[in-house]
C-alpha cells in the first residue's frame, strides 16, 4: 500500500485515508494505526507515516502518551506492527510535557515537545530511527507554528522566533517587535497560532 492517498489526523484523533481510485467514497479511519494522535507527517523519502502523541497499549487498554513518536511500515501506512519483517515501530521523547508539533523538514523529520527539538533521522532496521535532541528552551507555541523556507525550518517559541538551517542548531531571530508580540499574547488562544510560508517573497509571517 504506498502512498498514493491522502492521509489526515484530527487533532487527538485518529489516521484517516482517502483512496482517489475510490469513487466518491469518504475518508476512512485506518483502524489498525494509533486510535488517537495528536498529529502526523509523512517521513520522506522513506514513505513511512509517522504519529506523534500516540496511544500506548496498557493492560487491557490504551492511553494516549503526549511524549510517545509512532510509526508505520515502510510503505504500508495500515502495518503499525514491529517485527523483524517491517519497520514500524515507536520512541517515547524523554524530555518535556508533551510533543507540540512535527514536520519533515528538509533531510529529516523535526519533533517539538513544549521544551526542545528533536532530530529524527532514518537508520535502517532495527532502530529505523535515531533520535537526537539539538536545541533545548526553544520548543513550538502551537502545532502549525513552524514552516519550512529554503532548506531552513523556521518556528515561532512560547519566548522567541527560531530559524535552523540543515545540520544546525536552532537560533533565535532578531525581532525588532519582541515586546508587542511576546508581551500581549492571549494565552487562551496560543493553539490558534501559525506559520505562513511566501517562497514567492522569500518571506515567512505568523498569525
Amino acid at each position: 500500500m504506498l502512498f498514493r492517498s491522502a492521509v489526515a489526523c484530527p487533532k487527538n484523533g485518529g489516521v484517516y485515508y482517502w483512496d482517489p481510485n475510490g469513487g466518491f467514497s469518504t475518508l476512512q479511519q485506518i483502524t489498525t494505526a494509533p486510535l488517537y494522535n495528536r498529529g502526523i507527517f509523512v517521513s520522506m523519502p522513506q514513505q513511512i507515516l509517522v504519529a506523534y502523541g500516540s496511544t500506548t497499549q496498557v493492560d487491557i487498554g490504551i492511553e494516549q502518551d503526549p511524549l510517545l513518536v509512532s510509526w508505520s511500515d515502510q510503505g504500508d501506512f495500515a502495518n503499525w506492527i514491529p517485527s523483524s519483517t517491517t519497520q514500524a515501530g515507536s520512541y517515547r521523547i524523554p524530555t518535556g510535557s508533551e510533543i507540540v508539533g512535527g514536520l519533515q523538514g528538509p533531510q529529516n523529520g523535526l519533533i517539538w515537545t513544549d521544551l526542545d527539538l528533536w532530530s529524527m533521522n532514518y537508520i535502517g532496521y532495527p532502530l529505523v530511527f535515531g533520535f537526537t535532541k539539538v536545541g533545548s528552551n526553544c520548543g513550538l507555541i502551537a502545532m502549525r507554528a513552524a514552516g519550512t523556507l529554503n532548506s531552513s525550518v523556521w518556528w515561532m517559541g512560547r519566548d522567541n522566533f527560531y530559524v535552523a538551517s540543515p545540520g544546525g542548531i536552532p537560533t533565535p531571530i532578531p525581532c525588532s517587535v519582541w515586546d508587542t508580540v511576546f508581551q500581549n499574547l492571549n494565552t487562551m488562544q496560543i493553539e490558534e497560532i501559525c506559520c505562513a510560508v511566501n517562497p514567492l517573497f522569500n518571506e515567512v509571517s505568523w498569525f
